[in-house]
């Protein structure tokens, strides 16, 4: 048997553990607070991140309202993450209720369209 070298692996910078991302703020592209994100939701059928569950500080008047969101709708920037879709999107959209997240592919696929991304599955 040959001697296994081994390498050393440099971190990477979009590389972040799952605990760290969960609670992280989100933010706008002006940077103005609008949530945290409350649960990552996993397709393990898939192998991907189907969507998170954002929990938005007090909108439309309420103390928190929950959404799902598609992975692809955030962009990381060094602590927060940018929501890439306008928050009026959400103005009339149906929240999740506490603890219920899972959702069907049919939700999903209508969660995908209002943030105007292509499903992962297509």
């Amino acid at each position: 048997m040959g001697i296994v070298e081994e390498t050393k692996v440099e971190p990477h910078l979009s590389f972040r553990p799952a605990s760290d991302t969960l609670k992280a703020n989100v933010v706008n592209a002006k940077e103005e607070k609008l949530g945290k994100i409350k649960e990552i939701m996993l397709d393990v059928e898939h192998g991907k991140i189907a969507y998170v569950v954002i929990s938005f500080s007090g909108w439309l008047g309420s103390n928190n309202k929950l959404f799902a969101v598609p992975w692809e709708s955030l962009e990381h920037s060094r602590e927060d993450y940018i929501l890439r879709v306008d928050k009026s999107v959400f103005d009339k959209a149906e929240g999740l209720d506490e603890g219920a997240w899972t959702l069907d592919y049919d939700k999903l696929k209508a969660v995908y369209k209002r943030c105007g991304v292509q499903p992962y599955w297509k």
